[in-house]
């Protein structure tokens, strides 16, 4: 099997292949701004990925590796690639990753959920407090 040559992460094949399916909204899904808007997976393609390469033995490590078994892939985590996103505005998709990492990491995928809907809550200027500490939040 030919080496990856142009040093290529096998999660850019995968990515570069299902791009076509992905549903990007119009708008931002916290602030609504229709500028630089980006995809945030809530599950870590990569971390996905190299998981289950590992646990089907499949080397990904070259361009042909990765090239023969990324329809599989995407086949078998079609809900984390399609369902389990957001659209997100440049601003909102950094901060996001600013809180949770580079990779966020697995089982934080409610967190981010509930991160997102309350920055959303924000932007619309509605609260989301519902903890009594956060009814003294104020004083502190």
């Amino acid at each position: 099997m030919a080496k990856n040559t142009n040093n290529r992460i096998p999660v850019k094949w995968i990515r570069d292949k299902a791009k076509a399916a992905y549903q990007k909204q119009e708008y931002c899904y916290i602030c609504g701004t229709t500028e630089d808007l980006e995809l945030h997976h809530l599950h870590s393609i990569t971390l996905l990925l190299n998981r289950w390469a590992e646990r089907k033995q499949y080397d990904i490590s070259t361009d042909d590796g990765i090239l023969a078994v990324r329809d599989e892939f995407i086949a078998e985590h079609r809900v984390e690639l399609y369902d389990l996103v957001y659209t997100l505005c440049n601003r909102h998709h950094v901060a996001l990753h600013g809180v949770y990492g580079k990779t966020p990491a697995p089982g934080s995928e409610d967190r981010q959920k509930n991160w997102i809907e309350k920055q959303k809550a924000k932007a619309e200027g509605r609260t989301t407090e519902t903890s009594s500490a956060g009814l003294f939040s104020k004083f502190l």
